[in-house]
């Protein structure tokens, strides 16, 4: 059971990772298939669903099937565990229940000339134009002033969403099949019967709350 618990919670923060750079964008409506590798090499093949103000994320990774979906109008996002028929609320600016990872970003218009204009520890160079995984993107360099990690972004110019990302620790993200136009609205609801997950009960070894 330990194991279980420790899977789920790191296949949370994975998830949380991936999440957050895609939390912070407004792109035209889309679905695509999506294949992530994380730095120390953990990789995750799924969905992205792009709605008019939402989007959601599925995701099969070590056994466990797992969406994200985000609502920026209410500022929060919801992990669905769907083997345990329960979710995770989280909101922007909050920590993730782990304590590790990054931060959930605070929901920001997403400039396709300047991507980013709004973050203030980032800067960004465009690097010409290209085509990738069929799709017409400009080619971003992003660098953390901070940190110094670079990460290169290919960009559709039609969704306004990265393609392609590389980053220098390792980690990575691909989108292809990429079909325009938003999916139906109920891809964004919480399954009917899913419970809200117990971070804290889990944690302490406790049974979740019914």
């Amino acid at each position: 059971m330990l194991t279980v618990r420790k899977s789920l919670l790191g296949l949370a923060a994975l998830v949380m990772l991936y999440s957050a750079q895609a939390f912070a964008q407004f792109p035209t409506p889309f679905t695509a298939d999506i294949a992530v590798k994380s730095k120390t090499g953990d990789s995750m093949d799924g969905k992205v669903f792009v709605g008019d103000h939402k989007m959601r994320m599925d995701f099969d990774a070590h056994g466990h099937q797992v969406s994200r979906i985000n609502d920026p109008s209410s500022q929060t996002s919801y992990m669905l565990m769907h083997q345990q028929h329960m979710y995770m609320e989280m909101h922007a600016g909050q920590q993730n229940p782990m304590q590790r990872g990054p931060k959930m970003p605070d929901l920001k218009a997403y400039d396709p000339s300047h991507p980013c204009a709004n973050e203030p520890d980032m800067e960004c160079e465009k690097a010409g134009t290209e085509t990738v995984n069929g799709r017409s993107c400009d080619k971003w360099i992003f660098k953390n002033k901070k940190t110094g990690e670079v990460t290169t972004a290919w960009v559709d110019q039609k969704l306004h969403f990265p393609i392609k990302t590389v980053n220098t620790d390792g980690s990575e993200m691909d989108l292809t099949n990429v079909k325009e136009g938003a999916p139906p609205s109920s891809t964004f609801d919480i399954p009917a019967g899913y419970r809200k997950f117990d971070m804290g009960a889990m944690m302490g070894g406790r049974p979740p709350q019914q």
